[in-house]
């Protein structure tokens, strides 16, 4: 998956960057109106390319009715910017689906796991950037332990649609040093 552009990585062309560069310019300020202009450098599009798209946002009522060539209004609080606004940032989303396939996968929970890499920071831009996982085993950690980790990791990669790493550390204080002090599930009991 493509972090750091995802509505145009799954809408490619012109219409994926004029939504993308709407869905930025509306969280900015909702309220102020856009020229075509800026929208059509603020998605690298020529001007001309604008209207077949902005004709079908408004007809979806996500922007204001306008006539050809009139500046451009969202529409505050149209149900659909917030899909787009939480499609624009998913690292929230890859530390809920972390969180998640660990739940469905690890038992017990691990002492220990935190994400890292271009899919954790959301800089993503290509299916070959990696996502790490750092675990730390748990206190009575059962035999089969590497291969829940490993099947957690498949799952994960599947759902990120990006290859997903296993860095085992033998203990919290080093998982710390090397990843920081914010674990993804916290220490088990």
């Amino acid at each position: 998956m493509n972090f750091q552009t995802p509505v145009s990585a799954l809408f490619p062309g012109a219409s994926g960057r004029i939504i993308s560069a709407l869905t930025a310019r509306r969280r900015e300020s909702s309220e102020a109106p856009l020229a075509l202009a800026e929208l059509a450098r603020g998605a690298s599009v020529a001007a001309t390319q604008l209207e077949t798209t902005l004709f079908r946002l408004g007809l979806l009522g996500l922007i204001e009715p306008r006539a050809r060539g009139e500046e451009v209004r969202p529409v505050p609080g149209h149900i659909v910017w917030e899909a787009l606004d939480a499609l624009t940032d998913l690292r929230g989303r890859v530390t809920t689906e972390a969180r998640r396939c660990a739940a469905l996968d690890l038992t017990p929970a691990p002492a220990h796991l935190a994400l890292r890499g271009p899919v954790a920071d959301g800089t993503a831009a290509h299916p070959a950037d990696v996502l790490e996982l750092v675990v730390v085993p748990p206190h009575a950690a059962p035999e089969n332990w590497p291969e829940q980790v490993g099947r957690m990791a498949a799952r994960l990669s599947r759902h990120l649609g990006n290859v997903v790493t296993v860095c085992h550390i033998p203990t919290v204080a080093e998982a710390v040093s090397l990843v920081g002090t914010t674990p993804v599930i916290h220490p088990s009991t």
